[in-house]
């Protein structure tokens, strides 16, 4: 028969006293507030009919999704991925207005509303058959300042569109961002292929109508179209004459106008291309913010316990 020597007995006595301590320790530890850089994003789509086009290949699939579709399973893996702490609210535009379906939540609590609402979102949720973007953007800069939320600081806005505008505006006729620029931070992301793609027609039950006419849509920057503005009075950049295109009822994404638009507002442009890109867009650093996180630290104690019992 083994007998351990004293000394050992009172080593290992130690050992799974600490142990226990380590492990009561990780029952009761409290949270703690800890003030750390995490993002506070609010997310608006895009959701008129060009964002139907099946022409989004993330990276590089050989099976071509609507544009929407990429979008929302971009979002959908960031949001499985992002740091608890992370805040996040969804937003939509139709028309030239912005509307912020609700306040910015904790992720890792509300994952599952928020992916759910995620799916729910369609071009069927439009209240305008239009689709402005610049006047959109003009809208979600003066709305995100506004949107209720838990601490002072303004969120950041990633906007998400193809850059497609119905009825089309010639970039002279643009909204002007002087009173808003530089007030929000943010990111502009692009979303669709180089090429002129047909853009299908749905009814209000999804069934496919073939793909819309040169006949259906406006070929050209319509007359009156700057009294369309979400701010009355609002300037307009100005100047260009307007001239039919004749592709209108086709689709590609305006990445030299989006790249306009966000010069303009001072926002970030970036593309989506590859699943990780919108994971890393809503990790940016102007996007960040010194927010105080409850931080479980109850893992140290226990894994302290673990390598305890492993030497006793």
């Amino acid at each position: 028969m083994n007998v351990l020597p004293p000394a050992w007995r009172r080593r290992r006595v130690a050992l799974l006293l600490a142990t226990g301590l380590l492990l009561a320790l990780a029952l009761f530890l409290p949270d703690f507030t800890i003030t750390r850089p995490v993002a506070q994003v609010i997310v608006v789509l895009d959701v008129s009919q060009s964002m139907n086009t099946p022409d989004c290949r993330l990276d590089r699939a050989p099976v071509a999704l609507s544009r929407l579709a990429c979008v929302k399973e971009a979002l959908s893996d960031a949001l499985r991925a992002l740091p608890c702490g992370t805040r996040l609210a969804w937003g939509v535009f139709a028309g030239n207005q912005t509307y912020v379906l609700a306040a910015p939540v904790e992720i890792c609590t509300h994952r599952g509303e928020l992916l759910q609402t995620l799916a729910n979102l369609d071009w069927r949720v439009t209240w305008d058959a239009g689709s402005r973007i610049s006047g959109a953007l003009v809208s979600a800069m003066r709305v995100v300042p506004n949107v209720p939320r838990e601490t002072d600081l303004v969120p950041g806005l990633v906007f998400i569109t193809d850059g497609h505008e119905a009825p089309p505006v010639s970039p002279g006729n643009r909204r002007r961002f002087e009173d808003y620029a530089g007030k929000v931070q943010g990111v502009i992301v692009g979303v669709g292929g180089d090429l002129l793609t047909p853009m299908p027609k749905y009814d209000m039950d999804g069934k496919y109508l073939g793909d819309w006419a040169p006949d259906d849509v406006p070929q050209m920057d319509m007359s009156g179209y700057r009294a369309l503005s979400s701010v009355p009075g609002e300037k307009m950049a100005g100047g260009d004459d307007a001239t039919p295109s004749g592709t209108e009822h086709l689709s590609s994404l305006k990445e030299d106008y989006l790249q306009l638009l966000a010069g303009d507002a001072k926002l970030d442009y970036r593309r989506l291309a590859r699943s990780s890109d919108m994971l890393d867009t809503l990790q940016a650093a102007q996007l960040r913010q010194p927010l105080p996180i409850d931080t479980n630290l109850r893992w140290i104690p226990a894994l302290a316990a673990i390598l305890l019992l492993l030497t006793a």
